[in-house]
């Protein structure tokens, strides 16, 4: 007859979670991860994790405000 085996594997799991907000404390995007590890090894990662979150986003943040003038330098413009 045929048996089965079973191994459970126990692990340390945190889960990373971000939130972006603007000035008026109003939610952007959030998003979370589960990370292999504990809290040092989901602080290595939460960097780019906001990162990804603002950059698979972009159309939810505001352009920076530029000042008039400025537009050229900030392109690689200028003299």
């Amino acid at each position: 007859m045929p048996k089965y085996k079973t191994t459970i594997e126990t692990q340390e799991e945190s889960i990373l979670r971000v939130t972006w907000e603007d000035d008026n404390g109003n939610v952007i995007v959030s998003g979370e991860k589960k990370v292999k590890g504990g809290q040092g090894e989901a602080k290595k990662l939460e960097k780019a994790f906001a990162n990804d979150l603002k950059k698979n986003f972009a159309e939810r943040f505001p352009a920076p405000i530029v000042p008039p003038g400025l537009e050229d330098e900030l392109e690689g413009g200028g003299a």
